[in-house]
């Protein structure tokens, strides 16, 4: 089957594609931005985009780029491609597992976003004890995006982390303030 895809533009995806397949996952960042600006240029399905780069899905990622370029892709499992009861997709590899320390990287990263979040929703004007009102906590967040979304999902699974609806999270207290 024939591209619709101008040869460049196949080049750049194709490049981009190997950059996010070869980099270290907590720093694809920049890649993943780059590969979200060229399947735009490629006339994807921008809300499928988004899918795509905020899962971090390398495999998915991998059949987009084939059928964007017009080749055949087998279609994973129906299994793998259904919605889970709490309304998430599952990612192609469920049971990837990741080392203790790039969890506890994670889980740092999202208790610092989540501390520098809620000090600057205190420093709003119409917060304090001249304004009359009281302070909001702020409950959950979306995770960073310098880890893959399994990781996320690995914390969830480890107890650390509570998964709220469309993709936040919120922290779970641990009982005595016991961390990793």
């Amino acid at each position: 089957m024939s591209s619709p895809l101008q040869p460049q533009l196949v080049k750049d995806i194709d490049a981009a594609l190997a950059r996010i397949v070869t980099s270290d996952p907590s720093a694809a960042g920049p890649h993943w931005g780059a590969m979200h600006k060229l399947l735009l240029k490629a006339k994807l399905d921008p809300q499928a985009i988004m899918r795509l780069v905020g899962a971090r899905d390398t495999a998915e990622l991998t059949r987009a780029v084939a059928r964007a370029k017009g080749e055949e892709v087998a279609e994973p499992s129906s299994d793998a491609s259904a919605a889970t009861a709490d309304g998430t997709t599952p990612n192609a590899a469920p049971a990837q597992e990741f080392e203790l320390s790039v969890l506890q990287d994670a889980l740092r990263m999202f208790r610092k976003r989540v501390k520098l979040s809620q000090l600057d929703a205190d420093s709003k004007l119409g917060v304090g004890p001249m304004s009359g009102t009281g302070q909001h906590r702020i409950q959950a967040m979306l995770p960073p995006r310098d880890f893959p979304w399994g990781v996320w999902e690995a914390l969830v699974k480890a107890g650390k982390l509570r998964r709220d609806a469309d993709g936040f999270y919120s922290i779970v207290e641990q009982p005595g303030g016991a961390h990793w």
